[in-house]
């Protein structure tokens, strides 16, 4: 093996979770963060608001957490006690905002870093903050690049992953299919899976290392801001990949639940450098139907930023001093599967 080529086990977890059930959540993951461990997995990566669920309104924010809330702890014990790298993001408020915050925990318990999605998507942008940055983690393990979900659909994401020369790109998800209606026709449902499930290859090929891609599954309920007689009734896809440096799908999920654990290649010398910037908004071809994205997106931003309910509720939430308490290593009784009834 060349000098400076390193092999790393990772673990993908694909699991539903249920709207605002944070401790149910965070139990029922620890059954899969557990497997992908016995399975030899040194960094174990969780879906996106894995802890809070996924619905378009103002029922998000009852999952809210402060900086250091039930995520957190179940973070800094779980890594602890397993002795590995973990990952997720959820809903944290500061000050007057909400954030969706993907954190790295480290085998000592401690925080290694924390990105914030920089682009709510669509009518995330009603109940959540963006916050740029260069989404990067530096571990030592490697430089961990982070792209949340939408992002890596915009064409910022993979310049920011190119200019850091990052050894590993996650992308943790919480993507629903949207449901075909006249605004979003099936042609285009097929083509936003499509894209989907090739993600964490393209991105691989594309910067020379590797990708990991995890994403909820289940069904999916919510209302959508504005247009109260589009309540979409869908299902989380799955497809949750982990790609090698070479582009190689080395393993992905359908649509249940699952962990994946496989032994990536960090190669400097596949690293690409600087990827040329992509035109306009997109990072590649997507289907026209989502630049309707842009309006509800701009609309969410004004309804955020005008929101007294909103500030007075991060307010309380962030200030919220949570007691130091330790959740039991393992569930006592087994965790009943929940479905996830509204995201």
């Amino acid at each position: 093996m060349e000098e400076g080529v390193r092999t790393l086990r990772v673990g993908a977890v694909q699991m539903e979770s249920a709207n605002g059930d944070i401790e149910g959540n965070l139990e029922r993951a620890t059954r899969f963060v557990e497997e992908a461990v016995e399975r030899g997995a040194r960094l174990v990566v969780l879906p996106e608001f894995m802890p809070t669920g996924y619905i378009f309104s103002k029922e998000i924010w009852d999952a809210a957490e402060p900086r250091e809330g039930p995520t957190m702890r179940w973070l800094r014990e779980t890594s602890r006690r397993l002795g590995v790298w973990l990952g997720t993001s959820y809903l944290e408020a500061e000050g007057e905002d909400f954030y969706n915050s993907f954190v790295i925990t480290g085998p000592d318990g401690g925080e290694a870093g924390r990105v914030r999605k920089q682009t709510p998507a669509f009518a995330e942008a009603f109940f959540t903050r963006g916050e740029g940055g260069p989404h990067l983690i530096e571990t030592a393990l490697g430089r961990i690049g982070v792209g949340i979900c939408y992002e890596n659909q915009l064409a910022y994401l993979p310049c920011l992953m190119g200019s850091g020369r990052v050894d590993l790109l996650l992308m943790p998800h919480s993507a629903p299919s949207p449901m075909p209606n006249p605004l979003f026709p099936r042609r285009a449902v097929e083509e936003y899976n499509r894209r989907l499930r090739e993600l964490a290859p393209h991105y691989a090929r594309l910067l020379g290392i590797p990708a990991v891609m995890v994403n909820k599954c289940g069904p999916w309920v919510s209302p959508i801001p504005g247009l109260p007689f589009l309540t979409q009734r869908s299902s989380f896809p799955g497809f949750t990949c982990i790609a090698d440096s070479d582009g190689t799908v080395l393993a992905q999920l359908e649509g249940d639940e699952g962990v994946v654990v496989e032994e990536v290649r960090l190669d400097p010398t596949r690293r690409k450098g600087e990827v040329p910037p992509p035109r306009g908004r997109w990072a590649f071809r997507v289907p026209w139907v989502m630049n309707q994205f842009r309006l509800i997106e701009a609309a969410g931003k004004t309804y955020y930023r005008l929101s007294h309910e909103r500030r007075r509720r991060a307010r309380r939430v962030s200030s919220t001093r949570v007691e130091e308490t330790h959740a039991p290593e393992r569930p006592v009784h087994p965790p009943r599967k929940r479905r996830n009834r509204g995201g």
